[in-house]
């Protein structure tokens, strides 16, 4: 089976080292290793930047530049029309069976590629853009791109979604297929297991008591506020570790000097990717404090792999994260929003440590079963077998 591997999202930049572009190079390298022929065109991270993590080839427009507010959002119409230029070209010589497109905010590129070769087009979904968009951001040519995102949710054969929360909302919009498949990990990042106290080391973190990690980018609706407001809670000798980078970053560490906490949290910033199995080996308990969002439809990479690394787990009971943590059996599960919660619940992980190990272990052995992206990639080419077409448009094997 051919493979092209669509996205148009400026901020999703094929060689960057954010979540979303991991996302993406993991479910990438996954149906590669499936034995699939697979090729990518995106947005360059850096026109000149090293692809080595990258097994497949991949073809890139120029990244446009930042913007905000009607400029922003040209550069992105714009770039949606290069890469459907050159995906049109790469296409062509290809022949793919399956454009695979990540869903973009005003990206049409995928369906029209789809249509062009007659592939079958499978839309991953990990958000609707444009109420998502509309809400943190703001939107000047919003009903464009409502109109955009509806005709191509609709057009998909099939959609792939993050969770039902997703689903559930790719649903009240298009009729067809919409299969759940949550993110996963990498599992050559998390081979084996590591020392703690060389861990620490190598992260440059001196401290020996215990040692709480968040990875992750710091954007409001990912909680890490709440962290910083249980850590007075927490016995003196408990540290954080943050391992991320992002727009809250400086009101964050304002508000650790206010509490007293400025030697207790350990600010990393931005990590390679290659670094996070590191960081976890160096902590005991990491944390995914999401606050109490109405329509939380996440399904974190940062919470797989943490399982993945056999760190014990102490995570909002939101969404799909109870599911994802065997509803308190992989992990401790704690109030959203609040940092007492979340204080207990990292109190009762520190207080019994051969027991919180020994639950991370099975965990790890659990995830390592059922969590890897290969599993993830198994599921989608499962969903698209099912498809039903004709002989000249069947999904092959």
């Amino acid at each position: 089976m051919r493979i092209l591997m669509l996205c148009s999202d400026t901020g999703v930049r094929v060689g960057d080292g954010k979540g979303a572009a991991l996302h993406l190079l993991a479910i990438t390298s996954a149906f590669s290793a499936l034995g699939y022929e697979v090729e990518v065109v995106g947005v360059a991270a850096n026109p000149d930047g090293p692809l080595e993590a990258w097994p497949v080839p991949c073809h890139l427009v120029d990244h446009p530049g930042r913007a905000e507010g009607e400029l922003r959002e040209r550069r992105k119409r714009e770039t949606v029309e290069r890469v459907a230029e050159l995906a049109l070209a790469v296409a062509g010589r290809l022949q793919p069976d399956v454009v695979y497109e990540r869903l973009s905010l005003f990206g049409s590129a995928g369906s029209r590629v789809a249509a062009a070769t007659g592939a079958v087009h499978v839309l991953e979904v990990n958000a609707l853009l444009a109420a998502e968009e509309e809400r943190w951001r703001g939107l000047v040519a919003g009903d464009l791109a409502r109109h955009v995102e509806d005709t191509v949710l609709r057009s998909a054969d099939l959609r792939v979604a993050v969770s039902e929360e997703v689903a559930g909302a790719v649903r009240v919009v298009a009729s067809g297929p919409t299969e759940v498949v949550p993110n996963g990990f990498d599992k050559r990042l998390f081979r084996g297991t590591r020392d703690r106290a060389a861990a620490r080391e190598a992260i440059g973190i001196a401290h020996s008591g215990p040692l709480l990690c968040f990875s992750g980018s710091l954007r409001a609706w990912h909680g890490l506020d709440v962290a910083v407001e249980a850590l007075p809670l927490l016995a003196d000798d408990v540290h954080l570790v943050v391992a991320g980078d992002g727009p809250v970053r400086g009101e964050l560490a304002t508000r650790s000097v206010e509490l007293g906490l400025a030697g207790r949290v350990h600010w990393l910033g931005q990590v390679q990717h290659a670094t996070i199995p590191t960081v976890l080996a160096a902590s005991d308990v990491a944390l995914a404090p999401y606050p109490p969002l109405a329509d939380f439809a996440f399904s974190p990479l940062k919470l797989y792999e943490y399982l993945a690394a056999g760190t014990p787990v102490v995570a909002s009971a939101i969404g799909q994260l109870p599911e994802a943590l065997g509803h308190g059996r992989w992990g401790r599960l704690v109030t959203p929003g609040d940092p007492a919660s979340l204080a207990d619940g990292i109190r009762d992980v520190l207080a019994d440590p051969p027991a919180a190990l020994a639950r991370a272990s099975r965990a790890r052995d659990f995830a390592h079963a059922e969590h890897a992206w290969e599993s993830r990639a198994s599921d989608i080419v499962d969903a698209m077998s099912r498809l039903r077409f004709g002989a000249e448009r069947a999904v092959p094997r």
